[in-house]
């Protein structure tokens, strides 16, 4: 079958995952499963994350994710990096993962336009913003972790914000569609500003107002501040879904054949016998 290939860190990685994360009851990992299941017997959905990653890592590694056309066809590719290239340069502890914004950019590019990926004749490439960070959460988060150390913060809610900005703005330059997660979350979470540089954007330190519903609702998706609950894979999955929606109808699970017959089409198993005399 051909291949929709999910590329991108822990929070690709950990799409799948059937762990609930703590004070969550439920797995989740709920976007995986849930591509897998809508494009089932139609493509095959391949589990490319790698946790830690950032887009200098991802590159290197590139030709061994992306396998040769003889071997299999890339019909879609997502690329979902950003989370960890946004952390903060010189934090505790090391390695450092920080990539710079214009480096960002540039690895992104050149992993859409690598030639291990234009090898597959019409791969649909799809960019995913990094989500919003929620600064409390993660503080908390490395607290519980190591109680021996104060938590030092290795990620802003403003960096996150820019770095999705940087993949909006790509996707503009080189005419890719870009899912927008970092919007789509915003919105769900009632924030109606576009600034980012002001310091006060929900799930940031500078917002004091913890109680509102911006902060709550990221907070229930980002159970460490970073990596994701169930709600925020379904809001991931909602997104996917109505971006091929929108830009690719024909590629839609229900426009697709099954790749193989059904057990009762009874036409098709006669070809299927008279290919094998």
């Amino acid at each position: 079958m051909d291949q929709f290939i999910l590329f991108g860190d822990s929070i690709t990685q950990q799409a799948f995952s059937q762990d609930a994360p703590a004070g969550h009851e439920d797995p989740s990992g709920f976007f995986g499963p849930a591509l897998a299941d809508a494009y089932l017997r139609r493509l095959d959905v391949i589990n490319r994350g790698l946790s830690g990653y950032n887009t200098r890592q991802a590159l290197q590694v590139l030709p061994q994710v992306i396998p040769p056309p003889e071997k299999a066809r890339v019909r879609f590719l997502t690329i979902f990096f950003g989370a960890n290239d946004a952390r903060l340069p010189d934090t505790y502890p090391d390695p450092q993962q920080h990539i710079p914004l214009e480096e960002f950019k540039d690895n992104v590019r050149a992993i859409a336009s690598h030639p291990c990926v234009l090898a597959h004749t019409d791969v649909r490439i799809i960019l995913i913003t990094p989500p919003p960070f929620h600064e409390r959460s993660a503080l908390e988060s490395d607290r519980v972790e190591d109680g021996s150390r104060e938590p030092n913060l290795r990620r802003t809610a403003v960096a996150a914000a820019t770095y999705a900005q940087e993949v909006r703005e790509l996707g503009e330059q080189i005419n890719l569609p870009v899912l927008n997660l970092w919007t789509a979350m915003m919105k769900r979470a009632d924030y109606q500003g576009t600034g980012i540089d002001d310091g006060m954007l929900p799930g940031s330190m500078g917002d004091r107002d913890v109680q509102s519903r911006a902060n709550t609702v990221l907070k229930s998706y980002l159970h460490d501040g970073l990596h994701f609950t169930r709600t925020a894979y379904e809001v991931l999955f909602e997104e996917l879904m109505a971006l091929i929606q929108r830009k690719w109808p024909d590629q839609t699970p229900e426009a697709l054949p099954f790749v193989l017959p059904r057990w009762d089409d009874e036409e098709a198993w006669k070809v299927e016998q008279a290919s094998l005399l």
